[in-house]
């Protein structure tokens, strides 16, 4: 089917008093790049780019209401201008609808669902034509979810460990195969993308004729730092087809290329309609000193289904042969970068050639940040934190209640440090090193020492937020509080003495970061408690000569006063916190342009004018204020 223009769109679209109702087929079968069965979020943000920039749309465009079903999995509402998204968030879109469907019954249907708790609903923020084709704001539904949650990420993921995954996984959506779950939208995609190969080889391989073109292996390459769990994912997939017989060859293990092909031989069993998956560990370690060496052997099964074993060709009737990498924590890292002796080595390997017989990627994340922008490392740590704990130390942990025993504190620390050195094995060793035999919470007490602490992680970052932790604990959220009704006073004051008229007071104290505490949005709580944590750590980690404590009486060692070489370090780490947070969440340097989300200081301290600077300076000055007005006071460490 193809149109031209929306008018037809609206002949095949049922109508609810008026208001278009259609299914997300339908444009697809039209020919708009919609994508299928990876994720809600880029259905959604696709859509939306083809109806704000596509002139066939631009009649559906106007109508200030409609409904979209994405099938059965769930459907996008437009009431009065604004998008709300109703879907299952264990389910992924399905083919399941017909043209004899009645759409209004099936729109009906999943509005009974949503009431009985079995779709969740989260509102899709409003973006410009702009900001979808810069792909500045992605729609993502886990960062809808925490930003309406009391402590963000952090608060998210506190309430994973302690209490599990349950309401999490009753708002967000989530991936899960056999014993993998994940709410990461960019796995979600990844493992589903692989799930769709594997099963569109199954098809395939059951459908096969003797042609030797329809026998040839599917190739998939993995990648991920060491202790990411780069296999578990791809045999969970592969264990709930049902399907596959799963070996593992580690190749660094191997001598030779005669050694390799005897354990594939052995791999390549065929057992009734199993079809066999072969993993191909380390499949980029050293032949002969050679780096990547093992490469050029692997194309003539790869691309010809054969193999040689002593003089015997030998062919291959169907695999999945899964490649996964040891020198390479991504497939970007993999590629050689653009220095051209980089490029001839990687030529050299038949790195391009290999690359080039690969039907999918898979990049695993793991319990560390990727990049400055990945937020989402929190929940994937929290998950991997709390099955950790419920497998290696039972002792913490309540069947009756699902609920874990950790000190606040130190479970603040573990979510937020800046690494795990060995991924995912690091939370494993750490468990196994601390002191849990016959205690029934995991406190800062049961922790190995320093020196076998940092070969986990990094210490003295884990100490520095150990301490801040211990030391303010939950008036973290009285000092954010504190600041943010300064600021709303200040804001006010500001306005009256400029001589600002009734009205314009009024739209000031209605913009949503001038709400009182109780109803300010979270992103806004946030960054006010993430300024005394960011800070407060820095005072346990660096020389400065100060600390924060209780308020103590006739002391004369307290700071009532910041300035000279103290203010301007303290400053500078104010904007490197500030710089951080708008890295996060996808700002680039550049001229101001809220849109695309740039902002022109995004620059080094040192860099910036004194102007940019003295607002900083100010934040700073007020820091000795805020303590005292929660009961904590800077001091002279020194003195």
């Amino acid at each position: 089917m193809e149109f031209h223009n929306d008018r037809e769109l609206f002949t095949k679209a049922d109508t609810v008093p008026g208001i278009p109702l259609f299914t997300m087929e339908l444009l697809r079968e039209a020919d708009f790049p919609i994508s299928r069965g990876l994720s809600y979020e880029r259905t959604v943000d696709e859509f939306a780019l083809e109806l704000e920039g596509n002139i066939k749309l631009s009649r559906l465009k106007k109508c200030p209401s409609m409904a979209v079903l994405l099938d059965r999995a769930g459907v996008l509402i437009k009431e009065n201008g604004q998008w709300t998204l109703i879907f299952a968030p264990t389910k992924v879109e399905e083919k399941e609808l017909t043209e004899e469907s009645s759409l209004y019954e099936e729109l009906k249907r999943q509005a009974e669902l949503l009431k009985i708790g079995e779709h969740s609903v989260v509102p899709v923020p409003s973006r410009s034509y702009k900001a979808l084709t810069a792909k500045s704001s992605p729609f993502c539904i886990l960062d809808e979810y925490c930003k309406n949650r009391e402590g963000g990420y952090l608060g998210v993921a506190k309430q994973i460990v302690l209490e599990g995954t349950r309401e999490l996984f009753a708002s967000v959506p989530v991936c899960k195969y056999n014993n993998l779950e994940t709410a990461d939208i960019e796995e979600i995609e990844n493992y589903r993308s692989v799930r769709n190969l594997l099963e569109e080889y199954i098809k395939t391989y059951d459908a096969k004729t003797a042609r030797q073109a329809e026998k040839k292996p599917v190739s998939l390459a993995v990648f991920g730092t060491p202790g990411s769990g780069k296999s578990f994912g791809v045999k969970q997939i592969a264990k709930g087809l049902g399907r596959f017989r799963i070996s593992v060859l580690n190749v660094s293990q191997y001598n030779s290329i005669e050694e390799l092909f005897k354990g594939l031989d052995h791999s390549l069993q065929y057992e009734g309609n199993k079809i066999p998956l072969v993993f191909f560990d380390e499949f980029d370690a050293e032949l002969n000193g050679i780096s990547r060496g093992w490469l050029k052997y692997f194309l003539a099964p790869m691309q010809d289904a054969e193999y040689t074993l002593g003089s015997e060709t030998k062919k291959i009737d169907g695999a999945v042969f899964i490649f996964a990498g040891a020198t390479a924590t991504s497939f970007q890292e993999f590629l050689p970068d653009s220095d051209p002796e980089a490029v001839h080595v990687f030529k050299n390997v038949k790195g391009p050639d290999f690359v080039s017989r690969l039907k999918g990627i898979l990049n695993i994340k793991g319990p560390n940040p990727i990049s400055i922008t990945d937020r989402k490392f929190i929940v994937r740590r929290a998950m991997l934190l709390r099955s950790q704990i419920i497998m290696n130390a039972e002792g913490i942990y309540s069947r009756e209640t699902g609920k874990i025993a950790i000190s606040q504190p130190l479970l603040a620390a573990l979510l937020r440090v800046s690494q795990f050195r060995h991924g995912s094995r690091s939370i494993e060793f750490l468990l196994g090193m601390s002191r849990l035999s016959g205690v029934k919470k995991y406190t800062p007490s049961c922790l190995p020492s320093d020196e076998q602490l940092d070969i986990h992680l990094d210490v003295k970052d884990f100490k520095s937020k150990l301490a801040f932790e211990q030391m303010m604990g939950d008036a973290v959220e009285e000092y954010a509080r504190a600041v943010h009704e300064n600021y709303r006073t200040k804001r006010l004051e500001d306005a009256c003495r400029r001589g600002a008229s009734d009205s314009e007071i009024q739209r000031l104290k209605c913009e949503e970061n001038m709400a009182d505490w109780e109803h300010l949005k979270e992103i806004y709580k946030e960054d006010n408690r993430e300024q005394i944590r960011y800070l407060g750590e820095r005072f346990e980690r660096r020389d400065m000569g100060i600390g924060i404590r209780p308020t103590s009486e006739n002391t004369a060692d307290a700071v009532t006063d910041l300035y000279g070489p103290i203010l301007e370090c303290l400053a500078e780490a104010e904007h490197e916190r500030w710089m951080r947070i708008k890295l996060e969440n996808g700002w680039t340097v550049g001229a101001r342009d809220n849109e695309l989300k740039h902002h022109p200081d995004l620059i080094p301290y040192s860099e910036l004018s004194e102007a940019v600077k003295d607002y900083d300076r100010a934040a700073i000055r007020n820091i000795p204020k805020y303590l005292e007005m929660i009961g904590y006071e800077l001091y002279r460490k020194n003195s």
